[in-house]
């Protein structure tokens, strides 16, 4: 997998947006970021702040991750040709969990610190979507639901018993 290398799926549709089936033992999982009105600043700022987690990073540079960019599943006519992307990160089936949970933490710091700038009308929201089945199938994670699907705990980690943020690296 090339690190830090990003690639353009094909158009409107969503059908052939991921492009060629993804190499055996790898696991894509899709970020989308949804509810702003600077929907294409938001998803390259929310890419850089991606690749320079430190543990993101760590695992880019141990060639267990890397980090695309495509046409997202939401492209739409409508949208007057404007391209859409979404972030994509292409990892090893064997470290999909670890690298969704960074990810996921480093989405969600990512988005309390947009959320701050947000204007009244907007209401920021970002999906990490793994494979429907198969390996990576229990990933996704949502932060407009507030629940990481397999975990129990609040997306991003937090534990609504003990309440509070957790100190994390990001």
């Amino acid at each position: 997998m090339g690190a830090g290398r990003m690639t353009y799926g094909a158009g409107p549709g969503g059908a052939e947006a991921d492009g060629p089936e993804p190499e055996r033992g790898t696991v894509r999982l899709r970020i989308s970021v949804s509810g702003t009105h600077t929907r294409r600043d938001d998803l390259e700022a929310l890419h850089a702040w991606l690749t320079a987690t430190p543990a993101l990073k760590r695992q880019e540079q141990e060639r267990e991750l890397s980090i695309e960019r495509r046409a997202s599943l939401t492209q739409t006519e409508a949208m007057s040709g404007e391209l859409i992307q979404d972030i994509i990160l292409v990892v090893s089936v064997e470290v999909a969990r670890s690298v969704s949970e960074n990810a996921w933490r480093a989405v969600e710091t990512w988005l309390r610190n947009r959320r701050r700038f947000a204007g009244p009308e907007e209401a920021p929201r970002v999906t990490l979507d793994g494979p429907s089945q198969g390996a990576g199938s229990g990933l996704s994670r949502d932060s407009g639901t507030g629940r990481a699907p397999d975990t129990g705990r609040e997306a991003g980690g937090r534990d609504p018993v003990r309440g509070g943020d957790e100190p994390e690296e990001v």
